[in-house]
């Protein structure tokens, strides 16, 4: 049986089943929508009942945690940004302050690259109005990004105190769309084990991560080459890898989210030092065990750009990374060099 190549945009189909030989497990597959994006769910299994099982369980609670940590909603997140604009103390549920917490300790590691404080600032840019076909975009007020800019608030400004949080800083809020996918993703991961499926991949957007195996094959990933997004005639993979039981693959790209206005190109990864969409890079991809960390940093390398992603990788505990440039140069780690196959005839630029 051959090993079929997953675009990260890949669109899978509802619950279906396939079973190549009697020795094989079937592969059931559903395709859900949460935190913003289609997310496919691939299952490995022999057992029907056990697979809809799963799979209604990780959908039930994708739509849980997407309530819980929706910056603007009335779920836990939402009321802690209420309370933070007034600096007042707010009792949270545990999941907010762990991610509070991992998140303090990632911006540090990054310099503080990644810095899901900036809420504010991204909620300027309306990005999340991307799926309404009616919103006419325009590019924030320069005057109101600066001053969120002077404000500088950043995951040291919240301070946690056993259940209770808070910030001095009234500019924090915090929008963790650079990391809640990542560490949902660990969830579902943790619920199929519990449920005895050890063989799995969890796609959310195009940032996913695998469970053991396909038939005794390991999963087979495509990365998205970023030219296609503007030119189709370009190859739609740029690269592809196959990833060990339990690894995650995440990318962040500036063809994900973005509008133009009077001819320019603006993307969602906004830079928290500019308060502006991050300059020099089209695509980073991450790799790691671990698929909140693979979530954060694909995040922070792509606005730490092609000179100062090396440092910032290494702070963070990162091996595998491919950086590719506005310019279309293809930056690697060593270790991502040794397990990325390319299909393209740019040469790639291994960086320490």
């Amino acid at each position: 049986m051959s090993i079929k190549i997953l675009l990260l945009s890949c669109i899978c189909l509802l619950i279906t089943a396939c079973q190549p030989d009697q020795h094989s497990e079937k592969l059931y597959q559903q395709q859900l929508f949460s935190f913003g994006t289609l997310i496919d769910v691939s299952i490995m299994t022999n057992d029907p009942d056990q697979a809809k099982q799963a799979i209604d369980i990780i959908s039930r609670r994708f739509d849980q945690l997407h309530t819980q940590w929706h910056p603007w909603q009335a779920g836990d997140l939402g009321q802690a940004n209420q309370r933070f604009s007034n600096k007042e103390p707010y009792s949270s549920s545990p999941s907010i302050i762990k991610l509070i917490q991992d998140s303090q300790r990632l911006s540090e590691q990054s310099n503080g690259l990644f810095n899901p404080a900036i809420g504010q600032l991204i909620k300027l840019w309306q990005f999340d109005q991307l799926e309404n076909e009616h919103y006419q975009f325009t590019l924030p007020d320069a005057e109101k990004i600066q001053a969120l800019i002077q404000k500088n608030p950043q995951m040291k400004d919240i301070f946690v105190n056993n259940t209770q949080i808070k910030s001095n800083n009234s500019s924090v809020a915090l929008d963790f769309g650079a990391f809640a996918k990542g560490v949902a993703i660990e969830q579902m991961i943790d619920i199929l084990n519990e449920l005895n499926i050890h063989n799995a991949l969890i796609n959310a957007g195009g940032d996913l991560k695998v469970s053991g195996s396909k038939n005794n094959k390991l999963w087979r990933i495509g990365i998205k080459n970023p030219e296609n997004a503007q030119n189709p005639s370009v190859k739609p993979i740029i690269a592809a890898i196959n990833l060990n039981p339990d690894e995650a693959l995440f990318t962040s790209g500036n063809y994900e989210r973005f509008f133009e206005f009077q001819g320019k190109h603006y993307h969602h990864i906004i830079d928290p030092r500019s308060g502006y969409p991050a300059k020099g890079t089209q695509s980073v991809t991450v790799l790691s065990h671990d698929a909140a960390l693979a979530d954060a940093a694909s995040t922070a390398l792509f606005i730490a750009g092609p000179e100062l992603w090396p440092e910032i990788a290494k702070k963070m505990g990162v091996q595998y990374v491919m950086l590719i440039s506005d310019n279309n140069k293809i930056y690697l780690s060593p270790a991502m060099a040794e397990r990325i196959e390319l299909f393209t005839d740019i040469r790639p630029i291994i960086k320490k």
